[in-house]
């Protein structure tokens, strides 16, 4: 009797097997497949959003705040101008012709009274774009070493030393100028040229 029950059970369940299903049932899965997602696609979207957020918060919080133009870096980009040019404006190791040679060239006259020494000749002065303004070029030289003396309108010029692609750079403010002294040569020199002017 078991063989027979058997034989009805497997015969009935083959010609179930054929009766198709009705298309509600069809719809009904097709909706639940569509709506699942591959099973990598939400870790992927967290560790991109991870990724994002550590992004934005190395840009805010480490990176330091702009604090406007790099003076350093400008000062070294119009020095190394210096340094390729063919000449100085006016080239001469005399400041009674350096100085007037600005005359109509700025908007304003560079508190320079500096006139070089022995340990620090003027050769010259030129006029340069610092910042995007113009500004007065007073060159030096110490040895086989070029100075430049970058003399610029500002009224806060935060006062520092910094080098910045292996030259020297020192900065200041006074009475509503602003100063940049750029050279290659050691810190002590430039430093000692600092307080003749």
């Amino acid at each position: 009797m078991t063989e027979e029950a058997d034989r009805l059970i497997a015969a009935a369940l083959r010609d179930h097997a054929r009766i198709p299903a009705p298309a509600r049932l069809h719809r009904r899965l097709e909706r639940r497949h569509l709506g699942r997602r591959p099973g990598w696609l939400v870790p992927l979207a967290s560790a991109l959003a991870g990724a994002v957020l550590a992004a934005a918060i190395v840009l805010v919080v480490v990176r330091p705040a702009s604090r406007g133009p790099d003076l350093a870096s400008e000062a070294v980009g119009d020095h190394l101008r210096v340094l390729a040019s063919r000449g100085l404006g006016v080239e001469a190791s005399d400041m009674h012709q350096v100085k007037p040679w600005f005359a109509g060239k700025l908007d304003f006259v560079p508190p320079v009274a500096f006139l070089g020494d022995d340990d620090f000749p003027l050769r010259g002065g030129d006029v340069a774009i610092f910042l995007g303004h113009k500004a007065a070029t007073f060159v030096y030289g110490r040895r086989l070493h070029v100075i430049s003396l970058f003399v610029f309108e500002a009224n806060d010029v935060p006062a520092g030393e910094q080098t910045v692609r292996g030259f020297h750079v020192l900065l200041w403010g006074a009475n509503g100028a602003g100063f940049a002294l750029v050279s290659d040569v050691n810190w002590d020199d430039l430093r000692a040229l600092r307080g003749r002017l």
